[in-house]
């Protein structure tokens, strides 16, 4: 089926799949009431709006051996400059972004507590689930739907429980696979772990969704994790500890507060490394990130588009085979940085204060999440709708994958705009 097919269709796919949801939610509702655990067969029983809820429902202290709430970082309001573009105005995207207010970032002790991770196709979603047999919202966040509408509340019986004795932190999170979420979402509920004042030794086991790829095996052990600790949510989906640690997720996934980038950069930016890192390899100041081996989002002019900044003394960059402590180091020395949108663009956190980034989307796929991250350590943002028909404002097609054409007579207008060419 071609993408144009795929687009036109795609609404229609998702009211049929929420029109079955919705279906199977009734019929699963009764099973919610009978007093079985959802250990044994059904969904929770219900839910917490909040982990403070929990405590105070079952008149629990703030901080006891049966259940404990502890906020490491308050509420705030992050304000946003805005990006550097060649349109009159920016994308509604970018507007609606120029404020977002970042709720507290905790950790929960939840004794006898479970988590369930869904095995998406692209998307995995928690659920932390207490002794009561409840949902807490705050710790199962899933992308555009209450808590009342959560995925677990259509399964008619979990997978069997696999329990873990001891302590164990849970640290898993949606497209925890992504480098980009690995790194601003999963990976910095260890430093919430380490602000809370729970000693990371003392932690039987870590749970997260994955631990294949050589970026997250990489940067677990640079934060002293060790692998036989690992507990992974790919393979055990349904868990049960005799003390369940949950931080909660440091944001909404693609606002990641200044203490993340902080985290990153003090982690994994070793400055005293940074000049022999890459000791055979230029580590150019003007680099283009290519996609080229991606397999979906590619620019696809690339040839012309390289070319083109090749002679303006770009080098062309394939992230994939550097370590992420050499990305750090590529991303640091650079001056300016060219890019379609993709996971590679993470590296920016590393990224000195005023580097310039100009980054590419599809007119039917613009994500801020890397703006978001440059306001964050002060670069100097710009970017780019590849060629194509925009949708009307306040439309998201929302097609991630689409490949991107890029307007050479554009780029370079933004460029100058930018004060590169």
């Amino acid at each position: 089926m071609n993408k144009k097919i795929k687009s036109v269709l795609r609404p229609y796919w998702y009211i049929f799949k929420d029109t079955i949801r919705t279906g199977k939610g009734l019929l699963i509702k009764p099973i919610q009431t009978l007093p079985i655990s959802s250990e044994v067969i059904g969904p929770p029983k219900g839910f917490y709006e909040s982990t403070q809820k929990w405590l105070a429902t079952n008149e629990l202290p703030q901080n006891s051996s049966q259940g404990s709430y502890q906020e490491i970082y308050p509420v705030h309001l992050i304000r946003r400059a805005k990006p550097g573009t060649l349109d009159k105005e920016a994308h509604w995207k970018f507007k609606i972004e120029y404020e977002r207010e970042i709720s507290p970032s905790f950790v929960a002790v939840i004794p006898q507590g479970r988590v369930w991770v869904n095995k998406g196709k692209i998307v995995d979603y928690t659920a932390v689930i207490t002794a009561d047999d409840c949902l807490l919202s705050e710790l199962s966040i899933e992308f555009g739907r209450l808590p009342n509408n959560h995925s677990i509340f259509t399964e008619w019986k979990l997978p069997p429980v696999h329990t873990i004795e001891g302590i164990a932190a849970v640290l898993t999170s949606a497209k925890a696979n992504i480098y980009f979420h690995w790194m601003t979402d999963l990976l910095p509920r260890i430093e919430l772990l380490r602000r809370s004042g729970i000693a990371l030794d003392s932690i039987d086991n870590f749970i997260v969704n994955s631990y294949n790829s050589p970026f997250q095996k990489e940067t677990l052990t640079t934060l002293g994790i060790s692998p036989s600790k690992i507990v992974e949510s790919s393979k055990n989906q349904h868990i049960k500890a005799d003390k369940l640690v949950a931080p909660s997720l440091p944001s909404l996934p693609g606002n990641p507060p200044l203490w993340v980038c902080d985290f990153l950069r003090e982690n994994f930016l070793n400055t005293a490394q940074l000049g022999t890192i890459l000791p055979n390899v230029d580590k150019p100041e003007h680099i283009y990130i290519s996609r080229a081996t991606a397999s979906y989002r590619q620019v696809i002019n690339e040839a012309e588009v390289a070319g083109f900044l090749n002679q303006l003394g770009f080098q062309t960059v394939a992230l994939e085979s550097l370590t992420v402590a050499e990305q750090a180091a590529l991303f640091h020395s650079a001056k300016v940085i060219v890019a379609p949108h993709g996971a590679g663009l993470t590296n920016t956190v590393f990224c000195q204060p005023g580097t310039k980034i100009i980054e590419f989307f599809s007119p039917k796929y613009v994500n801020v999440c890397y703006w978001a991250l440059a306001n964050q350590v002060n670069l100097d943002y710009y970017y780019l709708l590849g060629e194509g028909q925009s949708p009307p404002e306040g439309v998201d097609p929302h097609l991630s994958g689409e490949d991107i054409f890029v307007n050479v007579d554009s780029l370079s207008k933004v460029m100058k705009a930018a004060g590169v060419a």
